[in-house]
C-alpha cells in the first residue's frame, strides 16, 4: 500500500504534456512513445511507511542508508516536549522488498527544543545522531549522539553523547556529522549573520577497550572567514574528510577543504583547498576516491552544476568532469543536495517551471560513470510531483533514500533502487 512508481523521462521535459490542440496532443503522444522506447529503465520509487501525518514534525529534514537499513529525520517531532525531536530506523525485508520502521530513537536525557535528528550518519550497526536546537549567532554547546545495534536483542541503545570541549570561539557545536566506522566527524559552523566565526571540525575515535569517543584532532581552514563559514557540511571516508566553507557573499565565492590523515603519525593536515564555490549552503559527498560538489548557483542562468573531483597521479584532486541536467532551468537550483555511491550519483534540482517566477516541481536526477570511459551521464529523474522532494539525499549500495521536507506539508521519505 505504501508503494509508488514514478517515471522519469531523462530525454525530454515534462512540458511535452501540456501541448494545446488534437494535433499538439498527436505531436506530444508521439514524443511520449518514442521516449519510452528509448528510456534504459523505469524509475522505482517506494514510500517508506510513517503514520504522523502532521505538517510540523519535519520528517525527512535528514536521511541517510547503509545496505539495507535507512535513518530517517523528524527533527521537530515532539517526543519529550515541544521540537524535542526523533529518528526512525528502517529495514529492509528482501523477501517482501518492503521497508519496515524497527526503531525511533531518542536520547536519554531528551529535552524540549533539541531538535534530535537534524543532522546524522550511519555506519553499519552504528549511529551518530545531531541535538542541534541552538544556531544563534552566540557560540552553542550543542551535542553529538552515538546510538548502536545490539546484535543479540537487536534493539538501538545510546552508547555515547559527544559534547562541545571547545575553547575557542567558533559558533554552534554539531553543526554536521559524518561516521565511519570507528571515526566520527563532527563540525561547528561560524556565525553567517555576523562573519564573526570561521567554524572547525573535530575527529573522534572509538577507543578500542572503553568504548569512549575520544577527539584526536581539530580541523580548520587556512582561508579563514574570508574563504566562507567553515563546517557547515561535511563528510569521512577513512583517511579523507572533506568540509565545506559557504559565503553569504555573492562576490566572495566559497570553498571545500580536503584532509588528510597520515597513518604512520595518525595525524590531520589540509591537502587542499578548492575555492570559487559560489553556494548559501555547499553540498558535498565523497565516494571510493571521488568527491561531488552541488553549486546551485552555478551555470548559465544559474541553473546549478555538480562538480566532480578525483586524486591525480600527482597528488593533487583535480576537476574531472561537470555535470549537468540535460534540460537545465534557469535557477534550476541543480546541484542543492548531492549523494553517490561507486558508480551512481543523485542530485537534486529543479526540473519544471512553466515559465513563472517560482519553482513547482524538485526532482533527483541520477547519473551514472559508464565503465568503459569514466564519463558520467544523466540516466533518470526521480519525481514525485512536490517542491519538497529531495530535501535530502543518501545513497549506499543497491538503495538510497530520498527525504521530503517542508514546514507546510507532512514529510516522507522514499527508496529507489540504483542497481
Amino acid at each position: 500500500p505504501f508503494a509508488v512508481q514514478r517515471f522519469g523521462f531523462p530525454m525530454m521535459s515534462n512540458q511535452f504534456f501540456r501541448a494545446p490542440g488534437a494535433s499538439a496532443g498527436r505531436w506530444a503522444l508521439a514524443l511520449v512513445i518514442a521516449a519510452l522506447a528509448a528510456l534504459p529503465a523505469t524509475a522505482q520509487i517506494f514510500k517508506i511507511p510513517y503514520a504522523d501525518t502532521s505538517a510540523s514534525n519535519a520528517f525527512g529534514v535528514s536521511v541517510a542508508i547503509d545496505g539495507n537499513r535507512a535513518l530517517v529525520g523528524a527533527s521537530a517531532e515532539n517526543v519529550c516536549g515541544v521540537n524535542s525531536g526523533a529518528v526512525f530506523v528502517f529495514e529492509r525485508d528482501s523477501e517482501l522488498e518492503t521497508w519496515t520502521q524497527v526503531a525511533r530513537l531518542a536520547p536519554r536525557d531528551c529535552v524540549e527544543g533539541d531538535f534530535f535528528g537534524h543532522a546524522l550518519s550511519i555506519s553499519g550497526d552504528r549511529a551518530l545522531i545531531t541535538a542541534s536546537g541552538n544556531f544563534s549567532n552566540r557560540n552553542a554547546s550543542n551535542a553529538a549522539y552515538v546510538f548502536e545495534r545490539d546484535s543479540t536483542s537487536g534493539e538501538w541503545v545510546e552508547a555515547a553523547k559527544i559534547v562541545d570541549e571547545r575553547q575557542e570561539e567558533e559558533g554552534s557545536f554539531a553543526a554536521s556529522v559524518s561516521l565511519d566506522g570507528d571515526r566520527a566527524l563532527i563540525t561547528t559552523s561560524g556565525d553567517p549573520i555576523r562573519h564573526l566565526y570561521a567554524g572547525a571540525a573535530y575527529i573522534y575515535e572509538r577507543h578500542p577497550v572503553s568504548g569512549r569517543w575520544i577527539r584526536s584532532a581539530r580541523l580548520a581552514g587556512s582561508g579563514g572567514i574570508a574563504h566562507g563559514v567553515f563546517g557547515g557540511n561535511a563528510v569521512l571516508d577513512g583517511d579523507v574528510a572533506v568540509v565545506t566553507s559557504s559565503t553569504y557573499y555573492r562576490a566572495k565565492p566559497g570553498a571545500i577543504y580536503v584532509f588528510e590523515r597520515d597513518a604512520a603519525t595518525n595525524t590531520w593536515s589540509e591537502a587542499q583547498r578548492i575555492g570559487g564555490i559560489d553556494d548559501l549552503r555547499i553540498s558535498v559527498d565523497i565516494s571510493h576516491g571521488r568527491i561531488l560538489v552541488g553549486e546551485s548557483r552555478a551555470g548559465d542562468g544559474k541553473s546549478g552544476e555538480a562538480t566532480l573531483y578525483e586524486k591525480s597521479d600527482a597528488g593533487e584532486w583535480a576537476l574531472v568532469q561537470t555535470l549537468r541536467p540535460r534540460v537545465p532551468y534557469k535557477d534550476g537550483a541543480f546541484g542543492t543536495e548531492v549523494s553517490f555511491d561507486g558508480d551512481s550519483a543523485l542530485i537534486a534540482g529543479y526540473d519544471e517551471q512553466l515559465g513563472k517566477d517560482f519553482n513547482i516541481d524538485r526532482v533527483v536526477y541520477e547519473f551514472r560513470r559508464k565503465p568503459d570511459t569514466g564519463e558520467w551521464t544523466q540516466r533518470r529523474i526521480f519525481d514525485v510531483g512536490a517542491v519538497a522532494f529531495g530535501y535530502s539525499i543518501a545513497a549506499g549500495g543497491e538503495f538510497a533514500v530520498i527525504g521530503e521536507h517542508s514546514d507546510q506539508q507532512p514529510g516522507a521519505a522514499y527508496v529507489v533502487r540504483l542497481r
